[in-house]
C-alpha cells in the first residue's frame, strides 16, 4: 500500500457552517489503519533517503566551510554515517530481540507523593478566562492555555520524573533500562494499563503517536521536527514492550525518550480532515481524568470526570493524587468577575489572579478571609520563570533594524513596573535561561531603562527628531511608533500601560492591541505582530531554545514570508544559533548543555530580539478551607502552579461545617501560610 497515493485520495471535507458545531456524525465513516500500516515503509524510505543524501551533500559543504563551522559538520557526517548502518524508523521485531542483561530499573524506592490522608470525591469548581478553541491536542489552535488542564497535568507518559527528588519514577511502563551508549531506552507496559474507555494500552499506541505527530495532516510543525529530529528510532517487541531511540546520547535519557499514546482504535480515522474530524471529540485518556461529552456546555464550561476504576488508581506515585471526582472550568470572560464568584463560594480555588498584588494585598481584605472560611497560600518552588517578555517580529519593518531594537530595551521600563505595579513581588527576567538549577544562570544583565541609551541608538536607526508629540521621527517623517500585541486582561493592560507612558520619555510612541487569549496567541503565531507579549511555559529540567529560535520556524521556503504557526515569534534566523539550539538539544552531559544554552542566551541578548519581562520563584493561591493540601508540605517542590500536580482534595465534612458556620455567624482563625522551599511551613500569621 502507498501511502503517497492515500494522500492524494482524499481532500480536507470541510464541513463547519459559520457557528456550527461539528460532531462525529457530521463525518461520512473514514478508515485510516491501512494508511497507517502503509506509513512505516513510506518514512522508514524517507529517512533513508534523507540520509543517503546528506552523506552525498556534507563532504562538499565541509571541503568548503569555513575552519571554525568543519568539527560540527564533520560531526554530522560522522552521525550520518552512524546511523545508515541502521537508518530504519520504525521497526517491528520478536520479544527474543530485546538484549540481554539489560538493568532493568522500577524507581519503586522513590518516596510517595501526596498525602495518604487526601480523600477522594467531590467536585473542584474552577474557570476559564474564554472557551477552548479545541479538544484536539494535536493540530492548529491546540496549543491554547486549557491543554495543559486535560492533556499535560493529566496523561501519562511511560515514566515520569518524581516531582521531589527529580528521579525516574514508572507511569505506563512498569520497568525500564537504558543501553550502554545511552540512546536506546526499552520499556515493559504495565499489564494493568488501560485507555479510559477500556482498551489495553498498547506498544502500537505509541507508535501511532509517532504517525500522528510525523504526518503532514496537521498544522504541526513543532511534532514533525521534535519527532523527526530528536527520535531515530522506535521497535516493537510486543505488545507490551517497545524500545524508544534518541539521535543523540543525554543525561536522564528514559525522560527524553518517553512519550504519550495516542490511542490507534480512538484515531483510526485520522487522515486528511483529521482537525475538523476530531475538533470537538473526546479522547480516552491514559490519566486520571476525561473529558466526556455531556460535559461540553460550549461557550460555557468544560467539566473534566475522575475515570471510574482508573487502572492506575493504586499505584504508588498516584494513589495520593487526583482525588477531585470532577472538576468543572466555567468560562468567566472578566476578571473582576472572578473574585466575586470565588467570593460568593461558586470557585473553590483562585491560583491565576493571586499573583497579581492588587488582589492579594486589597480585594482578599475581606470577611471571608478575615474570617477563616478562605485561606491564603504562598508557596516558593523549584521551577524556572515563563520565558515572558516582549518578542519582537525581526520580518516586521522596522524591528529589522538592530539599533532600534537595542533602543527598545532600553526604553522599556520593565524594573518600573515590578517596583510599582507588581510591589516589588517579582523580579527582573534577564535572559532564556534563567532559573535552571541543572545549568545554572547565564551571566547575562536585561538591559535597564535608560532615556538617554534610548535616544541614542534610537538616532544611530535614523531616528533623530522629535516631533510635536515628542515621538521621534526619521528623514522620511515616519514616526517611532510600535503595536504591542497583549493578552487583555486587568493586570497585562495595567504593565502595558506603565511601558507605553514610560517609552514616551524616550520617544517612542508604543501603541496597545489587547485581544481576548486565544485570538491574541493564534495573531501572534501567525507572526501578524510587530511586537508580542508572551509569557511561554517553561518545562525542567533543561531549557528548549529550538522551538523559539531554531530558523527552520522563522520563514517559509521563499525566506520571506514568516512561517505561520510556530513558537518562533520573532521570526530569527541565525546560522550559530542554529547550531546552538541542535547543540543543546543534542547534548550529552550538563556541562554541554550548559554551553549551548548560555551560547544562544548571549545571542538572543546580543541580537535584542527579545526583551525580558519579570519572574517570580513562588506562587499564590486563595481557596476555601474546604479545599485540601498535604499537611506540612502544601505541594511538590518541581511544581508551576499549585493545582497542576493535583495532590490538593475536597473535604465535603468541613464544607457543610463551613457553610453552617457562615449562617451562623461562627468564625474560624484567620489563615495565611507560607511555606519555603524545603517544604516546611515558615510562617502562619493569625
Amino acid at each position: 500500500m502507498n501511502y503517497s497515493a492515500f494522500s492524494l485520495q482524499f481532500s480536507v471535507m470541510l464541513l463547519v457552517l459559520a457557528g456550527a458545531v461539528t460532531r462525529a456524525a457530521d463525518f461520512p465513516p473514514y478508515d485510516g489503519t491501512k494508511e497507517r500500516e502503509a506509513f512505516w515503509a513510506f518514512y522508514n524510505n524517507k529517512v533513508l533517503t534523507q540520509l543517503q543524501n546528506d552523506e552525498k551533500r556534507l563532504p562538499d559543504e565541509i571541503a568548503k566551510a569555513d575552519p571554525a563551522a568543519r568539527p560540527e559538520l564533520e560531526a554530522q557526517l560522522k552521525v550520518t554515517r552512524e546511523r545508515l548502518k541502521n537508518p530504519e524508523f520504525f521497526t517491528f521485531a520478536k520479544p527474543e530481540d530485546v538484549p540481554k542483561n539489560l538493568a532493568w530499573q522500577d524507581g519503586m524506592s522513590e518516596p510517595e507523593i501526596g498525602d495518604p490522608k487526601a480523600l477522594k470525591g467531590g467536585t473542584m469548581r474552577l474557570y476559564i478566562l474564554s472557551f477552548p478553541p479545541t479538544l484536539r491536542v494535536l493540530g492548529e489552535n491546540s496549543n491554547s492555555s486549557f491543554r495543559s488542564y486535560h492533556y499535560d497535568d493529566v496523561e501519562l507518559s511511560l515514566i515520569g520524573l518524581h516531582p521531589d527528588t527529580g528521579r525516574v519514577i514508572p507511569a505506563i511502563a512498569k520497568e525500564w533500562a537504558v543501553s550502554p551508549n545511552s540512546r536506546t531506552v526499552y520499556f515493559r507496559i504495565d499489564p494493568e494499563a488501560r485507555f479510559s474507555n477500556g482498551d489495553p494500552l498498547e506498544a502500537d499506541d505509541f507508535f501511532n503517536q509517532f504517525y500522528m505527530q510525523l504526518s503532514e495532516y496537521p498544522k504541526n510543525p513543532f511534532g514533525n521536527e521534535w519527532y523527526g529530529s530528536n527520535f531515530s528510532n522506535i521497535t516493537r517487541y510486543d505488545a507490551r514492550t517497545l524500545s524508544i531511540t534518541l539521535t543523540e546520547a543525554k543525561p536522564l535519557a528514559p525522560y527524553f525518550a518517553s512519550t504519550t499514546p495516542m490511542s490507534r482504535r480512538f484515531f483510526s480515522e485520522f487522515g486528511p480532515d483529521f482537525e475538523q474530524r476530531y475538533q470537538w471529540r473526546c479522547r480516552p485518556t491514559s490519566g486520571a481524568y476525561v473529558i466526556r461529552e455531556e460535559d461540553i456546555h460550549f461557550g460555557r464550561s468544560v467539566a473534566l470526570s475522575r475515570v471510574k476504576d482508573w487502572w492506575a488508581k493504586d499505584n504508588k506515585f498516584y494513589r495520593n493524587r487526583f482525588n477531585v471526582d470532577r472538576i468543572v472550568y466555567r468560562v468567566v470572560r472578566l476578571q473582576e468577575k472572578v473574585l466575586e464568584l470565588f467570593r460568593q463560594g461558586e470557585l473553590d480555588a483562585e491560583e491565576l489572579m493571586m499573583g497579581i498584588p492588587e488582589y492579594w494585598y486589597e480585594k482578599l481584605e475581606i470577611p471571608e478571609v478575615h474570617n477563616g472560611y478562605i485561606h491564603k497560600a504562598k508557596y516558593y518552588n523549584v521551577w524556572p520563570g515563563s520565558h515572558a517578555g516582549l518578542w519582537l517580529n525581526l520580518a516586521a519593518p522596522p524591528l529589522n533594524n538592530k539599533e532600534l531594537r537595542l533602543g527598545l530595551c532600553y526604553a522599556t521600563n520593565y524594573q518600573k513596573v515590578i517596583d510599582f505595579d507588581l510591589r516589588g513581588d517579582f523580579q527582573r527576567l534577564n535572559s532564556f535561561s534563567e532559573g535552571f538549577p541543572l545549568i545554572g544562570d547565564p551571566p547575562i544583565q536585561a538591559r535597564p531603562f535608560d532615556a538617554q541609551k534610548a535616544r541614542e541608538h534610537f538616532a544611530k536607526a535614523g531616528y533623530t527628531r522629535a516631533g510635536p508629540d515628542g515621538v521621534l521621527m526619521n528623514d522620511r517623517g515616519e514616526r517611532l511608533s510600535l503595536t504591542i500585541l497583549h493578552r487583555k486582561a486587568e493586570i497585562i493592560q495595567k504593565v502595558m500601560q506603565r511601558l507605553k507612558e514610560e517609552a514616551l520619555k524616550c520617544g517612542l510612541e508604543y501603541k496597545l492591541e489587547g485581544m481576548d487569549g486565544t485570538a491574541y496567541f493564534q495573531k501572534a503565531t501567525q507572526k501578524k505582530h510587530q511586537i508580542a507579549s508572551v509569557a511561554f511555559s517553561v518545562t525542567p529540567p533543561i531549557p528548549d531554545h529550538y522551538q523559539a529560535w531554531h530558523s527552520k520556524d522563522a520563514f517559509m521556503e521563499d525566506g520571506k514570508t514568516p512561517k505561520p504557526n510556530t513558537n518562533n515569534l520573532t521570526s530569527f534566523a541565525d546560522p550559530q544559533m542554529d547550531r546552538f539550539c541542535e547543540a543543546e538539544r543534542q547534548a550529552r552531559t550538563i556541562e554541554e548543555i550548559r554551553e549551548a544554552s548560555w551560547g544562544a542566551d548571549r545571542i538572543i541578548h546580543e541580537e535584542a530580539a527579545w526583551i525580558p519581562a519579570y519572574e517570580q520563584n513562588y506562587y499564590r493561591v486563595a481557596y476555601w478551607r474546604w479545599v485540601k493540601w498535604p499537611e506540612n508540605m502544601f505541594n511538590v517542590a518541581v511544581s508551576e502552579l499549585p493545582l497542576s500536580n493535583h495532590v490538593h482534595w475536597i473535604d465535603e465534612e468541613v464544607k457543610r461545617e463551613t457553610k453552617a458556620a457562615m449562617r451562623s455567624g461562627k468564625v474560624f482563625p484567620e489563615t495565611d501560610l507560607v511555606f519555603d522551599q524545603n517544604l516546611k511551613s515558615k510562617a502562619k500569621t493569625p
